[in-house]
């Protein structure tokens, strides 16, 4: 069964090779990309997702501003997690109590750092602020 994946951020040459690096490295998902924030709040209106993947630094609203609606719904929210290359990103991400992070630039093994947990284990898809802090440095330390 496929794994509805929201792929959000403005930069369209970024989100098109974010999705083929996920399609690369993940057999089973049906990935969705969306352009801003209006289109990834509209889009969950219209979609059960599976996991979010958010570009905390959008231009019309940010990452936190959509989580911030997302939550505001009351409705239970998949996994979430901030995509940027903002210096700040692990805090940002914490503060916003998001599943995750993946600081810009991503290659494929920190791809699958982050988000195997919540592709591989369905248990791992239940909103929460479960929070993987693991970036390219971190992992390079290990």
């Amino acid at each position: 069964m496929p794994i509805n994946v929201l792929v959000v951020d403005d930069n369209r040459v970024f989100r098109n090779s974010f999705c083929e690096l996920l399609n690369a490295c993940y057999d089973h998902l049906q990935i969705i990309p969306a352009g801003d924030g209006s289109a990834a709040l509209s889009l969950t209106r219209q979609i059960s997702f599976d996991l979010i993947i958010l570009d905390y630094e959008l231009t019309t609203f940010s990452g936190g501003d959509i989580v911030r609606r997302l939550r505001a719904r009351g409705a239970p929210l998949p996994p979430i997690i901030f995509i940027s290359a903002h210096p700040d990103l692990p805090v940002i991400a914490r503060l916003h109590m998001v599943s995750g992070y993946l600081q810009k630039p991503i290659d494929a093994d920190t791809l699958h750092a982050v988000l195997d947990p919540f592709i591989k284990q369905p248990t791992m898809r239940s909103a929460g602020p479960i929070l993987w802090r693991i970036r390219a440095s971190e992992k390079e330390s290990q």
